[in-house]
């Protein structure tokens, strides 16, 4: 099964129609939803999550009721989350890669069999040498082996 850290962007794409990558990222979720994938995110999927959904709600891109039904649908997916790495290992990360403090919370979670989804080409430039991030747009179902 494969198995991949979930970035804000990456699940936001889903409930955004103006986003590209919107219908990769609701079947990735579908995926997840399925037990197709399994996917992990730090705590701080939550609050980036949520700090997005208000920004679009501010800016008049959604409506209040659109805001708490993408808030109610996050919830309802039970993303696991995962510890992150120390303070300090994050920080190593951030300055290694050159990405902030919040990209390299995520990244602490990737290793050789976990990578990160994301929709942040930024973040995906820093890490694809390594292997360790795949931008959603990419992601495909894998054919079934019925």
């Amino acid at each position: 099964m494969r198995r991949f850290v979930l970035d804000a962007s990456a699940l936001l794409m889903a409930f955004f129609p103006d986003e590209e990558g919107q219908e990769t990222s609701q079947q990735l979720l579908a995926d997840w939803v399925r037990g197709e994938v399994e996917i992990i995110a730090p705590s701080l999927l939550c609050l980036e999550a949520t700090n997005a959904v208000l920004v679009a709600l501010r800016r008049g891109r959604i409506s209040q009721d659109k805001a708490y039904d993408i808030l109610r649908a996050i919830n309802g997916l039970s993303i696991r989350i995962a510890e992150p790495l120390s303070t300090e290992e994050i920080f190593r990360i951030a300055t290694e890669h050159n990405i902030s403090a919040y990209d390299a919370t995520y990244a602490s979670l990737a290793n050789d069999e976990v990578i990160i989804i994301t929709g942040n080409k930024r973040l995906f430039k820093a890490l694809k040498e390594e292997g360790l991030a795949m931008l959603v747009r990419e992601y495909q179902q894998r054919p079934n082996s019925d």
